[in-house]
C-alpha cells in the first residue's frame, strides 16, 4: 500500500485540530479512499510530544512539535516520514521556509517529494518583509526545479514557467465534500428557518472583512441593485464598523444583515438560501467559499483573479468582472444577470463537482507516482 505524507509548513489557525475544512485532510480523505495510507503533519509549536487523531480510515493526523518564524514551521525532526516508511511526501510548499530542509532528508532517504505551489511571492504590508521572503524564495525555487511541481492555478503555473521552473501541470483545490452537510429543505422553507424575506432577492458576501478582500464594495453593488434586493454578509475584520457606516450612508441599514461570526454548518444554510455569491477581491488566490457557494447552487459573481478565474466559466457557471477602480455598478448589473438565469445556478454546481473535488487532484497525483514508480497500489 502506497502511503503518502502532507505535511503543514505553516502554523496558524487554519491548521490547528478542530479548525474548518483544513486542505491537508481534505486531500487526504480523497487520497485514503483510493486505496492509500495517509498521514496529516502539522506543527505543534512549544510541544514536547506528539499527538495523533484518526479522522477517517486510512487517514492519521500528527501533531508533531515545531518551532515558528512569522508563520513558518520548522519542525524538529522528519524521523516520522522513516518511521511511517513514508513513500512520498505531497507538499503544498508555496514560500515556506522550510522547503529545502524537507527537500533535503527527503532525498537522502529515498523518499519521493513533489510540490504543490499556489504562491511565489511574500504579500506581507511591509516592504522590507517583503524583500527578504522574496531573496529566500529563491532557495525553493530552485528545489521546484529538481522535483515534480505542480501550480494551484493555470495563472500559476504561467507564473512558474517564466521563473524557469517546468511545470508538471494543475492540481487544482479541492472541496471536502465530507465535511458539508446534505441540505435538503427549499430555499422557501431555509428562509423561513433564517428570518430572511422570502419575496426579496439575496447578495451573499462570505469572509474577512479585511481591505484585501474588498468588503465595502457590497455596499457599492447593494446601492446600484433594485430594492428587493438585500444583503447577508458573514465575517469580521478591520472594516467592520466602515461598512455599517457605508451602509448607513447609502441608506441601505435596512437591507442587509451582519453576521460577524457562524458555525460553518450553519453558513452552509445561507449559501443555499441566497441568490448570488459576490467575491470582491482582486488578488483571490483560490477561494474555499466560492467553492462551497457554486456547490449549494449560489451562482458566483467574482471580480477577476486567479483563483475565480480558474473556478468560474465566464458566462456558464457564473459572472467574471473587471471593473473600473471604485465602479460597483458593473459588479450589480452582473448580479443581476446572475440571479435571472436559473441555469448559471446549476452550471456551478455541476463546474465544482466535476472539477473541484479533492478527489480530481488526488487521481491525477496518484497517476504521477505510478508513472514514477513510487510506491505500490493495493
Amino acid at each position: 500500500m502506497r502511503t503518502i505524507a502532507i505535511p503543514r509548513l505553516y502554523c496558524g489557525a487554519s491548521g490547528q485540530r478542530g479548525a474548518y475544512n483544513r486542505q491537508e485532510v481534505g486531500l487526504a480523505r480523497a487520497f485514503a479512499e483510493l486505496g492509500c495510507r495517509v498521514l496529516v503533519l502539522y506543527p505543534a509549536v512549544g510541544a514536547h510530544t506528539v499527538e495523533t487523531e484518526t479522522p477517517a480510515p486510512g487517514v492519521k493526523v500528527l501533531y508533531l512539535p515545531a518551532r515558528a518564524l512569522r508563520g513558518n514551521a520548522f519542525y524538529k525532526s522528519w524521523q516520522v516520514l522513516l518511521d511511517e516508511k513514508v513513500d512520498a511526501v505531497h507538499l503544498m510548499s508555496d514560500n515556506a521556509l522550510a522547503v529545502p530542509g524537507l527537500y533535503r532528508f527527503c532525498r537522502r532517504h529515498g523518499i519521493f517529494l513533489y510540490n504543490v505551489v499556489g504562491v511565489t511571492r511574500s504579500r506581507s504590508d511591509s516592504a522590507a518583509i517583503r524583500l527578504v521572503m522574496d531573496l529566500l524564495g529563491r532557495r525553493n525555487r530552485a528545489v521546484y526545479r529538481r522535483t515534480p511541481t505542480y501550480a494551484k492555478t493555470a495563472a500559476m503555473a504561467g507564473e512558474l514557467q517564466a521563473m524557469g521552473v517546468p511545470c508538471a501541470g494543475v492540481l487544482l483545490v479541492g472541496l471536502d465534500t465530507a465535511i458539508i452537510p446534505q441540505v435538503t429543505e427549499t430555499r422557501a422553507a431555509l428562509r423561513a428557518r433564517l428570518g430572511l424575506d422570502p419575496a426579496a432577492r439575496y447578495l451573499l458576501f462570505v469572509g474577512r472583512l479585511d481591505p484585501y478582500k474588498r468588503p465595502l464594495d457590497v455596499a457599492g453593488v447593494l446601492a446600484a441593485l433594485p430594492v428587493d434586493w438585500q444583503a447577508v454578509v458573514i465575517g469580521q475584520g478591520s472594516l467592520t464598523e466602515e461598512l455599517r457606516r457605508a451602509m448607513e450612508a447609502a441608506g441601505l441599514a435596512g437591507r442587509w444583515r451582519h453576521i460577524p461570526k457562524l458555525p460553518n454548518e450553519e453558513v452552509q444554510l445561507y449559501y443555499h438560501a441566497c441568490d448570488v455569491f459576490l467575491n470582491c477581491n482582486d488578488q483571490e488566490i483560490f477561494g474555499m467559499s466560492l467553492l462551497e457557494a457554486m456547490y449549494a447552487g449560489c451562482t458566483p459573481v467574482a471580480r477577476r483573479a486567479p483563483g475565480p478565474d480558474e473556478i468560474i466559466e465566464d458566462g456558464v457557471s457564473g459572472f467574471l468582472v473587471t471593473p473600473a477602480p471604485g465602479d460597483t455598478a458593473a459588479l450589480a448589473a452582473a448580479v443581476e444577470k446572475a440571479a435571472a438565469d436559473p441555469a448559471m445556478a446549476r452550471a456551478a454546481e455541476t463546474r465544482i463537482r466535476e472539477h473541484f473535488l479533492w478527489r480530481n487532484s488526488a487521481e491525477k497525483a496518484l497517476q504521477m507516482l505510478r508513472e514514477k514508480g513510487v510506491g505500490t497500489d493495493g
